[in-house]
């Protein structure tokens, strides 16, 4: 891992590899400087990480990196407390494109506090909404689970598999297992209450809640404005935002220095 570096991640989508490298007035199809890929790390959902060491610590900072041509920026589908909580625990990197999508022309840099009256907002929208269904999930008893998956002494695989279907892997199946080749009624009603908060949930999700313009109208004189002439100005900025964000939440500082 070298001592300063911004690498992207395997899943990274459109806005990722719009901002690869963070370089001065670049196009979404252009060339980008070298980055490493985070070899495996793809499949933690992070868009990218800044490597950089501190005080005899090294840190990879997880980066979420957004891009937009109308100001406004477009966040996930099926948005809920996971997304919440990974929202909260990111710098954010925002690349404003003119309205052709093909010179970017400007670059802000969020930290976790800067974009918690957003998150936060979207939190108690969909609160609710996810209490009730937990509240639900959790008032299933033994005669609604032999109302839905028949009355059983012992529930086999094919039962979990029927009621838990693709969500879970055949290890977790055999994990979850707490008599011999079976379940016991109440190890799947157990199961029958996931299955009903994860119904739930994604009914509560909020899809796509856009982070509008005026939010960052109190950001302007942070966003860096790109030129022909200024890349390198422009890379060290973010990076020296990334770095002094993570090293001043505490939150944020633990899980990147825990990533190494």
């Amino acid at each position: 891992m070298p001592t300063s570096g911004i690498r992207h991640s395997k899943n990274r989508g459109r806005s990722a590899r719009g901002l690869s490298g963070f370089p001065g007035r670049q196009t979404r199809g252009g060339n980008a400087p070298a980055h490493r890929t985070a070899g495996g790390r793809g499949r933690s959902g992070v868009d990218a990480f800044y490597d950089f060491a501190a005080d005899g610590d090294r840190y990879a900072t997880p980066i979420e990196l957004k891009s937009t041509t109308a100001r406004s920026v477009s966040t996930a589908r099926d948005v809920g407390p996971e997304h919440l909580v990974k929202w909260r625990n990111r710098v954010w990197i925002i690349g404003f494109y003119n309205a052709s999508g093909d010179v970017l022309e400007s670059l802000l840099a969020l930290g976790p506090d800067d974009m918690e009256p957003r998150v936060g907002r979207v939190e108690r929208y969909v609160a609710l909404d996810f209490a009730i269904g937990e509240r639900i999930a959790h008032r299933l008893a033994l005669e609604d689970l032999c109302i839905i998956c028949g009355e059983k002494s012992v529930y086999r695989l094919d039962d979990a598999q029927t009621l838990q279907k693709r969500q879970w892997s055949k290890d977790r199946y055999i994990s979850e297992m707490d008599v011999t080749d079976g379940y016991s009624p109440d190890r799947m009603l157990h199961m029958l209450r996931l299955r009903a908060q994860y119904l739930n949930a994604w009914g509560a999700t909020l899809n796509n809640p856009h982070i509008p313009k005026r939010f960052f109208s109190n950001s302007q004189d942070r966003t860096i404005a790109l030129r022909e002439d200024n890349a390198e100005e422009v890379r060290a900025a973010i990076r020296a935002s990334i770095r002094s964000t993570t090293l001043a939440n505490a939150t944020l500082r633990e899980i990147a220095r825990n990533r190494n």
